[in-house]
């Protein structure tokens, strides 16, 4: 991966040339061989696919997946020889309806894990799409589209660990074009299914609909109505046990979070930037500005405060980096490399946070002064 990262960068060093000029064509043909190279037909490392996988299998079956958590006896006619593999078998499903429509669609395709990680991959190159409208539609160089289209880190999370956060990426970007051209209904529309595939996207909901008007909110509430209908039998309590569980419970590579935690418990700690992250949305929301770029803050300041910070969230942001291109965003996909150290060496634990969030956080202070400098001087 260091490697990979090297190429990376190198690259990125070539393309940032004024006299560089990079196809959108060349930029995606680079792109879908750097995200293929990874693919080897299974997942490893993580296991989450394996999650995506039982819970489309259920849906396939007619069972609702948010009924029953994997390890019930109800589904025991159900299991394969991958059941074993699944993690936290006692908690029911976290993920939202979209993405279960999507799980359980592509079992009648493919039996196996192997359909999640193809699914990952596909919606991981298809975001660059929206991506490089958006780019042409605020005037700006379409080799930016390589920050997010090489970035060797997202290649390897998508193609190994099959993590389907790129389904709700496509749809915000989606919903942020939509809304740059003024079809408010689509944006209404696309936010909704974003935030019914991933639940986090939650908070960009109303940075874009106060923006899309009645139009929005309208087409945003059927959607989201119009996609949890099917799951309503299991009632509310069930719909939100796995998600209340990931809210209280997980805690994995967190900065922020992790100092609050350790001066004021695990529960202040959750209180504290959940307020905050509500309070910053809110701001957003009724101020005036780029949408995108306040986007882009909400994530990723969601990012630095949450609890958890697997390496693949970085996917969030890192398609505002390429409309707002900066380096910081750009070095953070390499610093998040030592999260696989914390994975898999656990006597490091919590030390190897210090070098990658120390590195991340003086970079951003010192990027932000210089830009602080430019924009004095001019």
């Amino acid at each position: 991966m260091a490697a990979a990262f090297l190429c990376y960068f190198a690259a990125l060093l070539l393309v940032r040339n004024p006299a560089c000029v990079v196809s959108a064509r060349l930029i995606i043909a680079i792109a879908v061989l750097i995200q293929i190279a990874p693919y080897s037909r299974r997942p490893r490392w993580d296991h989450d696919a394996y999650r995506y996988h039982w819970d489309g299998l259920v849906l396939a079956h007619g069972v609702n997946p948010y009924r029953y958590a994997p390890g019930d006896h109800e589904l025991a006619r159900l299991r394969d020889g991958y059941w074993e593999l699944i993690d936290y078998k006692h908690i029911k499903t976290i993920y939202p309806p979209v993405t279960q429509f999507l799980v359980g669609a592509g079992y009648f395709l493919d039996r196996t894990p192997r359909r999640i990680l193809l699914l990952a991959m596909g919606f991981n190159l298809l975001c660059l799409w929206p991506l490089l409208l958006l780019l042409r539609a605020r005037g700006l160089d379409q080799k930016w589209l390589t920050i997010y289209a090489w970035n060797p880190l997202l290649a390897n999370e998508f193609a190994i660990g099959g993590h389907l956060d790129p389904i709700s990426i496509f749809l915000l970007l989606a919903a942020l074009y939509a809304l740059e051209r003024k079809c408010m209904w689509w944006s209404g529309a696309l936010i909704g299914l974003s935030v019914m595939a991933k639940t986090q996207m939650i908070l960009a909901a109303p940075l874009l609909l106060r923006r899309t008007g009645v139009k929005g909110i309208v087409t945003f509430a059927a959607l989201c109505v119009g996609v949890l209908v099917p799951f309503v039998g299991a009632g509310v309590s069930d719909l939100l046990s796995g998600s209340l569980a990931y809210l209280r419970q997980w805690e994995n590579n967190s900065s922020v979070f992790a100092v609050l935690r350790y001066l004021l418990g695990d529960g202040t700690a959750r209180a504290i930037t959940a307020c905050v992250m509500i309070a910053l949305t809110a701001w957003l929301s009724v101020r005036r500005g780029d949408v995108i770029l306040h986007v882009g803050c909400v994530l990723g300041a969601l990012l630095l405060l949450s609890p958890t910070f697997f390496p693949w969230y970085v996917s969030w942001v890192l398609p505002f980096v390429c409309l707002y291109p900066a380096a910081t965003g750009v070095v953070v996909t390499f610093l998040l490399l030592a999260p696989y150290v914390y994975y898999y060496d656990k006597p490091l634990g919590f030390l190897v946070r210090i070098p990658e969030f120390i590195l991340l956080y003086a970079m951003a202070g010192v990027e932000y002064a210089l830009w602080r400098r430019r924009r004095r001087g001019t």
